[in-house]
């Protein structure tokens, strides 16, 4: 009986909605009647915190100055909570496939190895 009176329920709402009035000569469908041209256009500018830290002058460092700081930050790196071996290989690979890490597929290992020397639980 529940599910009747749902169902009746349902079909009184659906027969009480109204579809879009087809459009007219003057107005396209793209176009709702409330339609206004685009006046000005104004950006956003967000100031992010200064991060002039780096990961050193070392192999390990310059490697991972070059891969990652162009989009993180050295303290955001270093703040990651621990990570496996398995979880930073995937996490790189994840920046280099879908984010367009600026690095070769050859260089994962080395990038992780770097992290894992760097990482909080390493120290």
């Amino acid at each position: 009986m529940r599910r009747s009176t749902s169902a009746v329920f349902a079909l009184a709402l659906l027969a009480g909605c109204h579809s879009q009035p087809e459009p007219t000569d003057t107005q396209t469908a793209a176009e709702p009647e409330s339609f206004s041209p685009l006046q000005q256009i104004t950006s956003s500018k967000i100031d992010l915190p200064a991060d002039e830290e780096t990961f050193g002058e070392s192999a390990q460092g310059q490697l991972l100055n070059r891969t990652c700081l162009a989009c993180h930050s050295t303290s955001m790196i270093r703040t990651q909570p621990p990570l496996t071996r398995k979880q930073w290989t995937a996490t790189v690979t994840k920046m280099r496939e879908a984010y367009a890490a600026p690095f070769e597929a050859s260089e994962t290992e080395a990038i992780v190895d770097a992290l894992m020397a760097t990482a909080p639980a390493n120290k």
